[in-house]
């Protein structure tokens, strides 16, 4: 271990799992604050506590988190289910191929409520397992990288266990925890889980030129993951003076501060700071991040919000969709009765964005799937496909072809504006499959 020495008693991980006692319930932090230690060592202490045997529901251990990083050993073995009941708030791709294996369930909500919805559930919540960074001076941690639940449900939570890491940048915000406050620390110096920023290339491309055209200088950003928004932020380099209200703060915000293009001069909440629940990247986006005191790390229930965040002015939202219907209807979090991720905060930064004085909420995304063999401007919604954002708050959608604006329009003037930004080989299709449908 390196860096300052801790002023703290840490505790083996068999000390700490001595907490998680049949029947408990457990909330984990999430993305690069996932706790290691606990996700590696869960599956032995499950089995050591009851399994192979009769499950027993009453000493069922239910874990709550969001996208495990990894495929734990926890994660690939069936013996789990009757013993271990994982809800996720978001799917992985390790945790999304146990659909239906019976110990892995999704739980739909937004990424603001999470926290509410875990309080408010019978019981409580036994032990809260996270990540931190070294204590300081003063004798506080702080949660790093996450904070979308974790400082909220830390403070309800019965027992509190933080593994201690160096590579865990210290933030400000609301991320300070009090030594007090925990009752076993953990050393570890494993490397945090990164995101490296994915690639894009034409399709993209031409996707983001549409959507910098729809962000005027001094604008709030709220940015998600992916090649497009990668590919929009290269091209917001000619933007200036722009704001970033986002509930994860990735490596597009880094290199856009680094352009000198984020500044925040402008924003109408939190001027000058780079606001975020979350941050999910690299490893220089967390050396970024480290005592950086223009950062700040707030809850999802604060940052999410609509109403806060419609307090920013010209607050832009960019999300994407796995489909969109002629009407409006948005499925962002599945392909059909398959869960693919979850509606994390689409809805809620989609319509916060319009609460905003020349603000949007934009759905971006290509207007096929990636071999080009289907359209992803859809006359219905592919049966079981969960509707993420309604078509009562549609604003804009972008694909290759241009732009779409629905917000007030009716239901022929939507499908007019939508099959125009379709691929051209899908139009006639779509046209005609409005008219039987008598949309048109």
């Amino acid at each position: 271990m390196t860096g300052k020495a801790f002023s703290v008693q840490s505790v083996s991980a068999r000390e700490a799992f001595s907490l998680v006692y049949p029947g408990a319930t457990v909330v984990t932090s999430m993305a690069a604050a996932e706790p290691q230690i606990f996700w590696a060592g869960l599956r032995d202490h499950v089995l050591e506590l009851g399994a192979p045997g009769a499950p027993d529901p009453e000493k069922l251990i239910r874990v709550f988190c969001a996208n495990p990083s990894s495929a734990w050993p926890v994660l690939s073995d069936d013996k789990m289910s009757g013993y271990l009941d994982i809800v996720v708030m978001f799917f992985s791709a390790a945790a999304r191929r146990l659909q239906g294996r019976g110990f892995v369930h999704y739980m739909p909500q937004h990424l603001s409520q999470w926290s509410k919805h875990i309080a408010s559930r019978t019981g409580g919540v036994d032990v809260f397992w996270g990540t931190c960074s070294i204590p300081d001076n003063r004798g506080f941690v702080t949660l790093g990288t996450s904070n979308c639940y974790e400082s909220e449900v830390l403070r309800i939570a019965k027992k509190v266990v933080l593994e201690i890491n160096p590579h865990m940048p210290a933030t400000h915000g609301a991320t300070e925890v009090s030594i007090d406050e925990v009752d076993a620390f953990l050393l570890s110096d494993k490397k945090l889980p990164e995101v490296l920023p994915a690639t894009f290339g034409p399709v993209e491309e031409a996707i983001a030129d549409h959507v910098v055209r729809l962000i005027p200088d001094r604008a709030t950003l709220q940015l998600g993951i992916g090649g497009i928004p990668n590919a929009i932020g290269k091209k917001l380099v000619q933007k200036k003076d722009l704001g970033i209200h986002t509930e994860m703060i990735n490596d597009a915000v880094l290199e856009l501060y680094n352009e000198g293009v984020v500044t925040g001069r402008y924003k109408s909440i939190w001027p000058r700071k780079i606001i975020g629940a979350f941050v999910y990247g690299s490893e220089h986006l967390y050396e970024f991040i480290r005592d950086n005191p223009m950062v700040e790390i707030h809850p999802a229930s604060v940052v999410n919000d609509p109403y806060r965040m419609g307090r920013n002015h010209k607050m832009i939202s960019i999300n994407s969709a796995v489909e969109i219907d002629m009407t409006g209807q948005v499925c962002s979090e599945s392909l059909g009765h398959m869960e693919l991720s979850g509606v994390g905060g689409a809805a809620e930064t989609h319509i916060g964005a319009q609460r905003s004085e020349g603000g949007r909420g934009i759905i971006a995304m290509p207007s096929t799937t990636k071999d080009g063999a289907n359209s992803k401007i859809v006359a219905c919604l592919q049966p079981g496909a969960k509707v993420s954002i309604s078509r009562n708050d549609i604003d804009t959608v972008v694909t290759e072809y241009g732009i779409a604006e629905l917000k007030g329009k009716t239901v022929p003037e939507r499908i007019i504006s939508l099959i125009k930004i379709a691929h051209p080989k899908f139009q006639a299709a779509l046209l005609e499959q409005a008219k039987k449908l008598s949309y048109i």
